[in-house]
């Protein structure tokens, strides 16, 4: 082989490891070092649309999380359950109960604090008969602080409502109050790294 074939492997194999190494430098990976499930509480929340205010004084929330490497941009492994209850409107007892599932998209404080999304869908029935009467879904933002006592936040945001017996008016939207969980026991404890 000639000098200059030599010359021109050696450069096209420099190129390849360097695209490689380029190529995996950029990737996200998100880390969770634990699995379990966690319990949460929050203050009262106050759903609002057209006038109508439903304030619920009970608001708790469970969740599950497995551990391993999750690659990619986001982080979509925290699911679970909202169940908002004690409220009232004009007289009739009503509850929420919403599934929901956050996916991070952000960890602006290494290892302490991860932000994102939570796909979010409720149900507000009746609660002596059990009938749902209006449906709700949105994308709310999300705080997961993993600290010396664990926290997520839902920040204020507007749902998208549907259901023909729903107070709030088909296809209108409701306002949601932030919502501070405090996490009993331990949250997942997740690391981001790029």
């Amino acid at each position: 082989m000639s000098k200059i074939s030599r010359l021109v492997v050696l450069v096209t194999s420099l190129a390849a490891v360097v695209g490689a190494m380029a190529g995996t430098a950029g990737a996200v990976t998100w880390d969770v070092t634990s699995t379990g499930n966690f319990h949460a509480t929050a203050p009262q929340s106050t759903f609002s649309s057209t006038g109508v205010n439903l304030a619920c004084p009970t608001t708790t929330a469970t969740g599950s999380y497995t551990a391993g490497a999750f690659a990619g941009n986001t982080y979509a492994g925290v699911t679970g359950t909202v169940t908002v209850s004690g409220c009232s409107l004009a007289g009739q007892s009503t509850e929420a109960t919403c599934t929901y599932r956050l996916t991070a998209f952000s960890q602006p404080t290494s290892t302490t604090v991860t932000t994102g999304n939570a796909d979010l869908t409720c149900g507000i029935t009746h609660a002596p008969t059990g009938v749902k009467l209006c449906h709700l879904h949105g994308a709310p933002h999300m705080v997961y602080t993993d600290g010396v006592v664990d926290q997520l936040i839902m920040t204020p945001s507007t749902l998208q409502v549907s259901g023909p017996s729903c107070w709030y008016g088909n296809n209108d939207t409701a306002s949601v109050t932030q919502a501070t969980f405090t996490i009993s026991g331990n949250g997942p404890h997740i690391i981001r790294t790029a």
